[in-house]
């Protein structure tokens, strides 16, 4: 079974991000940056152990 590298998504998340702003495109850089904030909680899960639905 393959793993995702949710570290590694965010990165370029984060960077497509970036150049959506360059570009005037702020609703398209919101929405990378959202989906870049996921993926950072995900890896941030993965690493730990601990998942943010668990009460």
């Amino acid at each position: 079974m393959a793993t995702t590298d949710y570290a590694a998504r965010a990165v370029t998340y984060w960077a497509k991000s970036e150049l959506a702003y360059a570009d005037g495109d702020p609703h398209t850089g919101d929405e990378l940056a959202e989906q870049a904030a996921q993926c950072e909680q995900w890896a941030h899960e993965d690493l730990t152990g601990v998942r943010s639905d668990v009460a």
